[in-house]
């Protein structure tokens, strides 16, 4: 698997000290990495219906990658789309023995 990864470029405050709008340009294109989820389930209350997925990412050791990023697709090595949506990095990554692991949020 590969991963084009952003970074919010916008970090500053507008006149009322709220964040800005985020602006994501390409920081990391054809990351290697490998992307999967660990669950994937519907939880009911009454009338409410929500899905929670927990996504997992691993990623080459030495990978500036921050929480916040965002991954703008994860394609196989000849270019085909393995994953459609966004996902971003939800946590820090963290540091294994021989690789980065982060857990993923989906982006609707």
């Amino acid at each position: 698997m590969r991963a084009d990864i952003e970074r919010n470029t916008a970090e500053a405050v507008d006149g009322w000290n709220n964040p800005v709008a985020p602006v994501f340009t390409p920081h990391l294109s054809a990351l290697p990495c490998y992307v999967w989820g660990r669950q994937n389930r519907a939880v009911v209350d009454g009338s409410k219906t929500a899905m929670i997925e927990d996504l997992r990412g691993l990623f080459p050791l030495g990978a500036d990658l921050r929480q916040g990023d965002e991954i703008a697709r994860v394609t196989d090595r000849r270019g085909e789309t393995l994953i459609a949506g966004r996902l971003r990095i939800e946590t820090p990554p963290q540091r294994r023995r021989s690789h980065l692991e982060a857990a993923l949020q989906r982006i609707q």
